[in-house]
């Protein structure tokens, strides 16, 4: 071949080799852009982890929570099945605050103000007197019975309907506020509406009691009603919902007869603890993975299930704050379960060398 051949042929394929040099170059940047894309993904996704807060766990071991009634998880099996199939919640955090609650004592004015109490729920207190069992007073005249704790003023009220009270429908006219209105009247009456419930959830529950079968059913609507449950909620703690021993019902609640409209308070339970601002510690807790292994293993509380045993669906995994209806020391985070046909089950959050089971 020529000199003037490869000239002439060097010339046409110039423009074919700088165009197959820019597609290799492009491929290869990016092949690198891939690259590093992937890396960042994955990087990101092993470092997407619970920032670590600080821990200053000042009551050293704390005991567990305390929930009256509730099941072992051993007699059930679990099964995860929530939105991202995992069970981190979205607010999963390494520490949380665990509050002191201080046991209060008798103070030297108790007597004035149970007797109050008393007439507030339509004692006569002139005919009936209290006794004392340890520190619970203890009021009955056989219709009526009212147990006030002298230490904090946690009361349950009863009023005992018999199949000589006429019971009817609530009327039409009647309204939830004015019963929610009604039972916040009969709580400050006794001077036990703590402003938590005011600053929390109110939910109605209506019902339908016979009194000759005994029978009480819960209705949809204040139709056929003759009963309400009004009940009180705790307002979210530091971001997180109150929970309670039932988790669908309340340990603070007024139970206001719709009979005629009249609006009478026939049963009542105050149960509430005020937490210490000052003596606040931080905890380390599991994580939400670490809970379910826990609850799988048989360890936990279950506070709600349609069944004594079997299989159950996980459907949600959140923390919250157990709200306690007896005494106990510490108000602390647990993790809560949500499953199929209103399953609840909670496990104890802070990590198991700060607990004392």
């Amino acid at each position: 071949m020529t000199l003037t051949e490869i000239t002439y042929y060097s010339r046409k394929l110039l423009p074919v080799s700088i165009i197959t040099i820019l597609v290799i170059a492009i491929i290869g940047f990016g092949v690198q852009l891939l690259i590093l894309y992937f890396n960042t993904q994955s990087q990101s996704s092993t470092t997407t982890v619970t920032a670590q807060l600080p821990i200053s766990p000042i009551f050293d071991r704390i005991n567990a929570p305390t929930i009256p009634n509730a099941r072992d998880p051993s007699a059930y099996q679990f099964t995860l099945d929530t939105f991202d199939g995992t069970a981190n919640p979205e607010q999963a955090t390494s520490a949380a605050q665990v509050y002191f609650v201080p046991q209060k004592t008798a103070s030297f004015g108790f007597l004035s103000k149970i007797y109050l109490m008393a007439k507030a729920t339509g004692f006569d207190t002139n005919i009936t007197q209290h006794n004392l069992e340890d520190k619970i007073a203890v009021f009955e005249d056989g219709i009526r019975t009212l147990r006030v704790d002298i230490r904090n003023f946690n009361f349950e009220f009863d009023y005992k309907l018999t199949e000589n009270d006429a019971l009817s429908a609530a009327p039409e006219s009647l309204n939830e506020q004015s019963i929610i209105s009604a039972a916040n009247t009969f709580l400050n009456s006794i001077n036990r509406y703590p402003s938590d419930f005011s600053a929390g959830d109110t939910n109605v529950i209506y019902l339908a009691f016979n009194p000759k079968t005994k029978e009480i059913i819960t209705v949809d609507s204040i139709r056929g009603a003759n009963i309400a449950e009004v009940d009180y909620y705790l307002p979210d703690l530091n971001g997180y919902p109150v929970v309670t021993s039932t988790y669908y019902n309340s340990p603070h609640f007024v139970m206001v007869l719709l009979n005629d409209g009249e609006l009478n308070i026939i049963q009542s339970t105050i149960a509430y603890f005020d937490r210490s601002v000052d003596q606040v510690g931080m905890y380390p807790l599991k994580t939400p993975q670490q809970a379910l292994e826990e609850l799988q293993a048989g360890k936990g509380y279950v506070v709600s299930a349609p069944a004594p045993e079997g299989e159950v669906i996980i459907k949600k995994v959140f923390m919250g704050y157990y709200d306690p209806d007896v005494y106990q020391e510490y108000i602390q985070p647990v993790y809560v379960f949500l499953g199929e046909h209103e399953f609840v089950a909670y496990v104890t959050a802070v990590t198991k060398e700060y607990v004392i089971e």
